[in-house]
Order: structure tokens, then C-alpha cells, then sequence
């Protein structure tokens, strides 16, 4: 049994609620494509920690000196207090998809086989630019959306 299935079975519902609910859900990635697994994870590593760095200054510049945030509120990636390395984990271990073109479209088969009908993929975050948004999303339409299709 796959994760989906697992938590769906963890709510207890019957198959044709099980199914309904698949069909009308979406799983929600990051996506970025790269040549290699690890040029991903650098790549996108190094746009979150800008990303975070300007985060955090924003906050620390505009936020009146008496606003304070509920710590319950706070994951790794949004808490200040967290060193970057684990915020970067955190992010890279929630939320996305990134992989070599290869490993994504193995999964691609898995999460149709789940029942997933609807992925959206967000594709430009943090400060990456343009150009590398734009080879991300050309990798995968042409090397992993066919496998949706098989």
C-alpha cells in the first residue's frame, strides 16, 4: 500500500468515499527538474537560502518591535530560530518534487496508480530565475508528462 492509500485508510472511509475524494483532490509539489538529483537539491538549496535570508529581513525590518508570532504557528522553514541547514531540510523534505527527469517519471505511474487525477506543480519559487524555471519546466514536459500518460 502506497502513502496515499495509507492515508486515506487511515480516515477510515469506505472505497467509494475513498474514491470520491481522489478524484476530487489535488497533490500540490514544488517542481524542479534538473539533470542530476543532487544539481537539484544544490540549485534549490541555494534559491531557499536567499530566499529565507530575505524572509527573515523583511520581517526583522518591517514588523513592529512588539509583533510576536504564536511558536505553535511556526515550522522550521518560517521560524527564526531555526538554523538555515535545518530550514533547508525541512523545505526539501516537505511539499516537493525534484528529481532526476528518470526518478520522476518512475514515481509519475505511482501516484496515477493511487488514483491521483489532479498534480499541480508550482514551478518558480523562491528567486529563481526565469531561464532556470523555464528548463525545469521544458524537462518536464517533455521527459515526465508522457509518463503520466502510459
Amino acid at each position: 500500500m502506497g502513502a496515499y492509500e495509507a492515508g486515506l485508510d487511515a480516515g477510515g472511509h469506505d472505497a467509494g468515499t475513498k474514491a470520491r475524494l481522489l478524484a476530487q483532490s489535488a497533490l500540490w509539489r514544488n517542481l524542479y527538474i534538473a539533470e542530476s538529483s543532487a544539481q537539484a537539491e544544490n540549485e534549490l538549496a541555494a534559491l531557499l537560502l536567499r530566499t529565507r535570508a530575505h524572509m527573515m529581513h523583511v520581517r526583522a525590518a518591517y514588523n513592529p518591535a512588539d509583533f510576536t508570532i504564536d511558536r505553535a504557528m511556526l515550522n522550521p522553514w518560517a521560524d527564526p530560530a531555526v538554523g538555515d541547514d535545518d530550514a533547508v531540510k525541512y523545505v526539501l523534505a516537505t511539499g516537493r518534487s525534484m528529481a532526476r527527469r528518470r526518478e520522476c517519471a518512475i514515481r509519475s505511474p505511482e501516484l496515477r496508480d493511487a488514483g491521483v487525477q489532479h498534480l499541480l506543480c508550482q514551478t518558480g519559487f523562491g528567486d529563481m530565475s526565469h531561464e532556470q524555471n523555464l528548463a525545469s519546466m521544458r524537462r518536464f514536459g517533455e521527459e515526465v508528462m508522457p509518463a503520466f500518460q502510459t
